[in-house]
Order: structure tokens, then sequence, then C-alpha cells
């Protein structure tokens, strides 16, 4: 993983069972629970890779359905400072999850969606 790639994906469902059976079928992709999160939470692993590189979040109903993507940073307070400064606005974040990692969701400038995420200092 690289900083300023592109390094994880996610789609936001109310449906996740019905989701990774069309990812499933589509591309091939297999799923494995992920209990670390207070929310349902699946990580994706694409054929040929032996890591996840995206989950699907059970939303219940609870925020709206989105696919968005994660760009791995160095730090997300300043991957914030530098967006805003070129005109997005933070969605939510940053939070820290209980492995350590560091997430923000932003819109750019147009209001496309984006996140950023960090493994902490």
């Amino acid at each position: 993983m690289n900083n300023n790639n592109v390094n994880w994906f996610e789609i936001g469902t109310d449906h996740p069972q019905e989701t990774m059976d069309f990812y499933g079928k589509m591309f091939g992709w297999k799923f494995q629970e992920y209990t670390d999160m207070e929310n349902e939470y699946y990580n994706i692993i694409e054929p040929g890779n032996e890591y996840p590189t995206g989950g699907i979040l059970g939303t219940a109903g609870k925020i709206a359905e989105y696919s968005t993507f994660y760009t791995l940073v160095s730090d997300v307070e300043t991957a914030i400072k530098a967006a805003k400064d070129n005109g997005a606005r933070v969605i939510w974040g940053p939070v820290t999850d209980k492995t350590g990692l560091t997430f923000a969701r932003l819109n750019d400038n147009t209001g496309h969606q984006f996140g950023v995420f960090s493994a902490g200092k």
C-alpha cells in the first residue's frame, strides 16, 4: 500500500447479503465478516488477492446508500486541511477505529464523495 493511492473501497447498503450475492456472482468476490465494528461489516477479497481491498457496510437504513473509495495518506488531519483548502467539505471524521486506523469522508469541490485514511502516527 502506498500513500496517495486508492487502497480501499466501500459500499454502504441496506441490503448487504443481496449486495454480496450480486458482486460475488459478477466478479467472483469473496467476503469475510469483520466483527471489530459496531455496524455490520464484511471485508471484500477480490480474486487473486490474499487480503481484503474493500468492504461492505450494512447501513440498516441509518444513512443513504453509497459507494466510495479511500486513499491512504500519511496524516488524515493534514489531508483534510488540504482538501478544505481546495474547496472540499468534510462529511464526517476524522474517526479512529479499534485497530488504530483513522478515517474521514469528504465531498470534493464538485460534490463527489471520497475518503482518506491513515494507519496512525
